[in-house]
């Protein structure tokens, strides 16, 4: 018996390696795409998170702000002028410039995490007369007996965790003197 020796031949034209090729691009191009978009998801993430530590550092400087009307202010004689961010009435302070902030009172604790601590001023308001039965000072069901009411406006400036992130917020507060 004679060994029949089959040789096949086949025109081989390279189809396979083109597809090949093809599906690599297109899983390139797959690959790509998806570390843009989660690229974009982290940097609004991060946004998110620095405007959210600048809302919670604006917040805290009104607190703080609050807290000194109610505890460390003796009359609003102090408010005598532009001076250690005590506005007079009817002052008006830019709150879009930086020299309305460089004489702004600085936070008394320390706020991690931010770039710059939170600072405030607090605009004088004027008297709105004398407290009646309808407005308690005092707190839930307390009576302060009769003083007059002086209202102040608090704007407070936070930054997120670098300078671009800023939040201005405002509050009316108003005492009894």
């Amino acid at each position: 018996m004679k060994k029949q020796n089959i040789t096949l031949h086949k025109t081989q034209r390279g189809a396979v390696l083109v597809v090949s090729l093809m599906m690599l691009v297109i899983m390139t191009l797959i690959g790509v795409t998806s570390m843009r978009t989660t690229t974009m998801q982290e940097k609004m993430a991060g946004n998110s998170r620095d405007l959210m530590l600048a809302f919670q550092a604006a917040e805290i400087a009104i607190k703080d702000a609050e807290s000194y009307i109610e505890n460390t202010l003796v009359s609003p004689a102090a408010f005598d002028g532009n001076t250690n961010g005590l506005y007079a009435e009817n002052s008006n302070p830019d709150y879009y410039t930086a020299a309305t902030w460089t004489t702004a009172v600085t936070y008394s604790d320390t706020f991690s995490s931010v770039a710059t601590q939170p600072k405030y001023i607090i605009e004088l308001g004027g008297s709105m007369g004398s407290e009646t039965e309808d407005i308690n000072v005092g707190g839930y069901g307390e009576s302060s007996g009769t003083s007059t009411l002086t209202a102040f406006r608090i704007t407070a400036r936070g930054t997120g965790g670098t300078d671009n992130a800023v939040i201005l917020l405002q509050s009316n507060y108003a005492r009894g003197f």
